[in-house]
């Protein structure tokens, strides 16, 4: 069976988006939405480990994916004759192989620490930026440090208002993901 790349693309986006992830970028620009979503992947994380501060897997760096293919087809083919009866021999091989991978870096840490991981994952796409010395650098920092602390707002307030009685019917566990700015 063949795969383009293409496919092979679309079919993780949609597996990604199947999967109900959710971002935890930009918490400082999120739509009403975004929130919502934010807030009920959360609620279901703390109502499925009984507590107001869950360990989430968040993904925390690029998903790669990997294709690889390869078609290998050999023979040897024989005749030979005995004194009595004349003998026919074949052999004959094929193999295909092909593969797909994919990497998916996932982050395990307590809820409360999300903010610090996300942040850490930014630090890490934007160094470039943060080796220079000028005004963007220093808007870069700034909007980071921004981010940060309303996804840390958010988040403790989750902490400091969960309580047990807002679990009601058990909801699939979502994974969250910071995206790249």
């Amino acid at each position: 069976m063949q795969t383009t790349i293409p496919q092979a693309m679309a079919s993780i986006q949609s597996s990604l988006a199947q999967a109900g992830v959710v971002s935890v970028s930009h918490a400082g620009e999120w739509t009403a939405e975004q929130d919502a979503r934010f807030t009920h992947a959360v609620r279901t994380a703390q109502c499925s480990q009984h507590t107001p501060d869950p360990v989430v897997g968040t993904i925390a760096g690029d998903v790669t994916l990997q294709l690889s293919g390869q078609f290998t087809q050999g023979g040897q083919f024989s005749v030979g004759a005995a004194t009595t009866v004349p003998t026919f021999g074949v052999q004959a091989d094929a193999s295909r192989t092909r593969g797909q991978a994919i990497s998916l870096p996932v982050a395990y840490a307590p809820l409360s620490s999300m903010p610090d991981v996300e942040m850490g994952r930014q630090l890490g796409y934007e160094a470039s930026v943060f080796a220079q010395n000028d005004d963007v650098r220093h808007a870069e920092a700034a909007r980071l440090i921004a981010d940060r602390e309303a996804l840390r707002r958010k988040v403790q307030l989750m902490i400091d208002t969960w309580n047990t009685g807002k679990c009601g019917g058990q909801a699939p566990l979502v994974p969250f993901v910071g995206q790249r700015p």
